[in-house]
């Protein structure tokens, strides 16, 4: 294995120019910060799958997924997700896609409850227009 000193670290941190250093990040997924019932949330989503989610703006009627589709499908991915057998839906809300909203691009966030030894567990997941969900990660009790 081959460590890298110091100083050549800092040095090719400086001398690489700033486009190269940041060249590929549109491969990198979105960062998306949201908050559900006082829990900080963090969804990380491929730029390809905001793209690839339909377009809605609320005047022109409803969104090109129903909740009752989003729910649909949510319990149909509980169901081959082994550590969330049995989890209910408790909340869903509509949001809009920070970074790309005058894309009117738009998710559903659900919170799913489990139950173990008597003891409530929340989960969190965001479902796009596209079907596509990505699990959400909650802020770890211990930081706040």
């Amino acid at each position: 294995m081959r460590y890298l000193s110091l100083t050549s670290l800092l040095f090719s941190l400086f001398i690489t120019p700033v486009p190269a250093a940041f060249a590929g990040n549109e491969h990198w997924p979105v960062e998306i910060f949201d908050v559900m019932d006082n829990q900080k949330l963090v969804i990380f989503i491929a730029n390809e799958d905001i793209a690839a989610s339909p377009q809605w703006q609320p005047a022109q009627g409803g969104p090109p997924v129903s909740i009752a589709a989003a729910l649909e499908q949510a319990r149909s991915w509980i169901e081959h997700e082994p550590p969330l057998k049995g989890a209910r839906i408790h909340e869903i809300e509509l949001k809009l896609i920070h970074e790309h909203e005058h894309e009117n691009r738009w998710y559903y966030l659900l919170q799913l409850r489990t139950e173990k030894d008597g003891k409530i567990s929340a989960h969190y997941i965001a479902i796009l227009f596209n079907g596509k969900i990505v699990p959400a990660i909650a802020e770890p009790a211990s930081l706040k």
